[in-house]
């Protein structure tokens, strides 16, 4: 069991989890990476790489439910610049 650092961060977290897994239909297939994005407009996005079991991948963009948005301004990207050239 992952300790989190409060019931918001937790909430969050699980919410990322339940995302993936519903993206993850196929047999065999597996998160690669993972990471939130903020997009010029304010808001935010999962953005996600699956691996498949015959050697594809597929990326997937969900967007992130507003009650996390302060969330990820405070905790994530004071440490996390944007860093879209790594995905």
């Amino acid at each position: 069991m992952i300790d989190y650092m409060n019931d918001e961060e937790a909430t969050f977290f699980n919410w990322c989890d339940e995302t993936v897994r519903a993206h993850i239909s196929q047999e065999g297939t597996k998160l690669s990476r993972w990471r939130p994005r903020k997009n010029n407009d304010g808001s935010y996005e999962l953005i996600f790489e699956l691996m498949h079991s015959e050697g594809t991948t597929s990326r997937q963009l969900v967007p992130v439910p507003k009650q996390f948005h302060e969330l990820l301004e405070r905790e994530y990207f004071i440490n996390h610049p944007d860093h879209e050239d790594d995905f």
